[in-house]
């Protein structure tokens, strides 16, 4: 229910350094506790951060339960007044892969609240945590399935046996897969406050992790001293059922808000019906596509039918800096122009490792149909139009949806008293964003009618998650968090313009930036954040990303490096080079698996410097005028 670009992970830091920062243990098996062990990510020398697991009851019920371990890193606070209350992200998913990428989340997370430790976990099943209940079959399915033509219901019924399989294999491992839902995991949530030495902490919950936190708000009010609840999930919600409407309704609110754009709706009239018109052509007429993955670099000869296209449309929906341009990529393939959309389902294939997907199954079967029926899925998928409910027979769809699905994954389900709504006075900041295909605002409506101290906002023009999507949200949640009992200032929400489409020749505007870190000043898009030192983006979920940095060296020595960070056997040949500021910049085009780039290189006494720009093919010809070579002509070291 979570996804994020692959950019920022790649190219967070050129020259990464890996180092082992000491951590406090404990002695004894007591359960919960602490137990320290090497970071899984590249740290720079001297950085604060303290790696290991915390070992918890399997089954927190009973006494002679297993125990595993949960994967867990914490970036204490720099802070002169350090708070003793730490923020604790609980992930989305459920099943999202995250201390692998801790260091990332710091970007966005850290600055909501610098005074405060802030702590990264993996749930039970998850990523690094032990046991990891990962799911290759499904994944070596969906890879093969790549190069199949077009077969609806065979790619349907070998998801559905690859799902089985893996169930099966797990179970037959001897994992008690009832173990891993929700209850289980919000215990897990208090043990991690317990077995870190914290008293309270403040839950940050996105997507699937906003269900979370419901759950250990509900559950264990006493180790919550606030609680901020993105993209929510409510507990008493089918993600299986609702998600059917609330994905067309946001596809269909895209479409709209195209048509009620001028300057959209003339570049790209008759969205809707250009879209449905699309979809049909390439269901009946599929065409074959290349796809990169961006993490391998392998190719993958496919086909484009129009379930693919609404299939991007609704992934896309969740990438808040992807939505301007989604009316221009549906015209694109109206047009038979199918770059864009290539180039977005290659990156899309990033997702197909983000979960664990055992973990994912074990939670949404145990409790995401309790209480519901078949014939309320079968009155969803029926009032959808043909369009967006797919090619695949309804028959077939029910044959091996959700709950044959979850009939075949070997838990028990919750009783219905185990999914009561949370209902407190805690202090709750509820967030929940405009084109949210799977979460939308309704749903978090609905969570905060139950909380009589809630604080309730919609952030306009964002997808999924967003507090990774708006700078605004985080000012918001900094200063919730500094005193929860204070209703926020909220302005900035008003000043915020709807959502800008993106159309061929718009202007882009430039704003100075100086780094301090690189000696360097120059120019980055207005908006862009940096996402880690000489790295700007709109976010960390875009699609687009800017380097401007400075390296010991000269050319050679960064041509030389990019080459081994991108695996190329040589460098390629020059575009030309181009002068400014006093420097001769070589100029390179580049095919960063799959996305289009520009780099720039120069030296100068003793020192590189780099200027690399990733974008989509929809953007690049305006990125490279507006973007990257304003960008090259300022540049300047400083001193």
């Amino acid at each position: 229910m979570r996804m994020r670009s692959v950019i920022p992970v790649l190219f967070a830091c050129l020259l990464a350094v890996s180092s082992v920062l000491p951590a406090f243990a404990q002695d004894g098996d007591t359960v919960p506790r602490f137990e320290p062990a090497p970071c899984p990510f590249d740290t720079t020398p001297g950085m604060a951060v303290e790696c290991g697991f915390v070992v918890v009851p399997e089954e927190h019920g009973n006494p002679d339960s297993d125990t595993i371990r949960l994967s867990v890193v914490r970036f204490p606070s720099q802070s002169a007044t350090p708070q003793p209350d730490p923020l604790i992200m609980l992930s989305g998913g459920p099943g999202e892969k995250t201390t692998a990428y801790a260091l990332n989340m710091t970007t966005v997370f850290s600055p909501i609240s610098p005074d405060r430790d802030l702590i990264v976990f993996d749930q039970r099943g998850v990523g690094l945590s032990e046991p990891a209940l990962d799911c290759p079959e499904w994944v070596e399915m969906q890879y093969d399935l790549l190069d199949d033509a077009p077969d609806p219901e065979a790619m349907t019924r070998e998801t559905f046996e690859s799902l089985a399989a893996c169930g099966a294999r797990l179970e037959s491992e001897g994992y008690n897969l009832s173990a891993y839902n929700s209850l289980e995991n919000a215990a897990d949530v208090a043990d991690i406050v317990t077995a870190l030495g914290y008293e309270q902490a403040n839950l940050i919950g996105i997507s699937y992790g906003s269900q979370l936190a419901q759950f250990v708000m509900r559950d264990y009010p006493d180790v919550v001293r606030s609680a901020i609840i993105d993209s929510v999930l409510p507990i008493d919600e089918s993600f299986f059922i609702s998600s059917l409407d609330t994905s067309y309704a946001a596809g269909s609110h895209l479409l709209e808000a195209c048509a009620n754009d001028e300057t959209c709706n003339t570049a790209y009239p008759d969205l809707r019906q250009v879209l449905f018109d699309a979809v049909d052509r390439l269901n009946a007429d599929p065409v074959p596509m290349t796809l990169t993955d961006p993490m391998s670099g392998e190719t993958y000869d496919s086909y484009l039918d129009g379930n693919g296209v609404m299939n991007m449309l609704m992934f896309y929906l969740y990438q808040s800096p992807t939505i301007p341009m989604l009316p221009s990529v549906i015209y694109d393939v109206s047009q038979g122009n199918y770059e864009a959309i290539t180039q977005l389902n290659s990156s899309a294939l990033i997702s197909l490792n983000t979960l664990s997907r055992g973990m994912e199954y074990s939670v949404f079967c145990a409790q995401d149909l309790v209480g519901r029926t078949p014939e309320e899925y079968l009155e969803r998928l029926n009032s959808l139009p043909p369009q967006v409910r797919g090619p695949l027979d309804i028959e077939v769809q029910m044959e091996y949806g959700p709950f044959e699905t979850c009939a075949q994954w070997p838990v028990e389900p919750l009783d219905a008293a185990d999914l009561t709504p949370l209902v407190t006075d805690q202090p709750v900041l509820v967030l929940a964003g405009e084109f949210d295909p799977v979460t939308p605002f309704s749903h978090a409506e609905h969570v905060a009618a139950n909380l009589s101290n809630a604080y309730l906002y919609e952030i306009p023009a964002v997808g999924h998650s967003v507090l990774v999507a708006s700078p605004c949200a985080d000012s918001i949640a900094t200063q919730y968090i500094d005193d929860p009992s204070t209703e926020p200032d909220t302005s900035c929400i008003d000043a915020l313009p709807p959502v800008e489409f993106y159309v061929p020749g718009q202007a882009i505007s430039m704003g100075r930036m100086q780094n301090d870190t690189f000696g360097i000043t120059g120019l980055i898009p207005d908006g862009w954040q940096e996402l880690s030192p000489g790295v700007y983006a709109e976010s960390m979920m875009s699609q687009s990303v800017l380097l401007e940095q400075a390296l010991p060296g000269d050319e050679a020595a960064i041509t030389t490096l990019l080459a081994q960070q991108l695996a190329l056997a040589s460098f390629p040949d020059p575009d030309g080079t181009r002068e400014a500021n006093g420097l001769t910049w070589t100029l390179y085009s580049l095919d960063m698996q799959g996305q289009p780039a520009n780099l720039a290189v120069t030296s100068s006494n003793g020192t590189g410097y780099l200027i690399l720009l990733i974008t989509t093919p929809t953007q690049q010809a305006d990125y490279y005028e507006q973007i990257f070579l304003p960008a090259v002509d300022a540049l300047t070291p400083v001193g």
